[in-house]
Formats: C-alpha cells, structure tokens, sequence
C-alpha cells in the first residue's frame, strides 16, 4: 500500500454552511495546519481567497444527507494533492509571465523603444492572465481539494 501523506496536504476546517454543490467549509483557522503555524504555509491561498477564506467541498453522500453527515460548527478533514498546488501555481503564476517575458524580450531585441516594449510586457500579461482564467473555466476539477472525513 501507497503512502499518500507525502504527495498530499491534510487540513482540517469548520462546517460552515450548506451550498447546492457541496457543504462550505471555514479555512480561515490557520493554526490547525502544521506548515502555516510554523509561518511557511502550505498553499491553500491558491485555492480559498484571501477576503472569504471558505471553501466548497462535495461529500460522496446525496445532499439530503448533509446536514446529518456533517452537522454545522463540526471539524472536517480534507486533502490537497502537492502536485495540484504546483501545477495550478505553474498555471497561474509562471506561465503567464514566461509569455509576457519572452514578447517583451522579442520585442527589444527587435530594437523598439523601451517604452512600447514595456507595454507589450503589461499587455501581454494581462491577456494571459485573462486567457488561462478563460481557458480553465470548468476545468479545475483536479485541483479541487478532497473531503477526507
């Protein structure tokens, strides 16, 4: 049998409330997790925001069943796979400014002024940004984390 501990993250959060798609669980409650109270963090920034620190997860039970299951103020445990974290901030992150670096570049090594060659910089990142946003609507099931209990 596999070891899943190291290739995957292990927080715990509060049930918070009931939502269509899932049960919303409160993340926002760092101390429970080993890496953010040693101040390293451990990447569920990318996942929760910053303003709502909620997050949805969807049990394996039919929704009737939730509020049963996972009754409000109760601790949950949920898992984020490390592979998901450094492909999701590769996406986010790197991609966007390897695309904006490399048109700049092109675009001073083709002698333009400075000037238009930062604004192909600027643009080109915002478009980016813009197009993955775009591109993974829908598609970022796999980096979703995972109800453990």
């Amino acid at each position: 049998m596999k070891d899943s501990s190291c290739r995957s993250l292990i927080r715990t959060g509060t049930v918070a409330g009931y939502v269509q798609d899932g049960i919303s669980v409160d993340v926002s409650t760092m101390e429970t997790c080993r890496q953010c109270a040693e101040g390293r963090g451990c990447g569920l920034g990318l996942v929760a925001r910053r303003q709502r620190q909620h997050i949805v997860l969807k049990p394996d039970c039919s929704s009737d069943q939730y509020q049963i299951r996972y009754p409000l103020g109760e601790p949950v445990t949920f898992m984020l796979a490390k592979n998901g974290l450094t492909s999701v901030a590769l996406l986010v992150y790197a991609l966007p400014l390897m695309f904006a670096l490399l048109l700049s570049g092109g675009a001073a090594w083709l002698g333009v002024k400075e000037w238009f060659s930062a604004a192909i910089f600027f643009g080109a990142l915002i478009s980016s940004v813009v197009a993955l946003r775009y591109r993974l609507r829908g598609r970022t099931e796999r980096f979703r984390p995972r109800l453990v209990s």
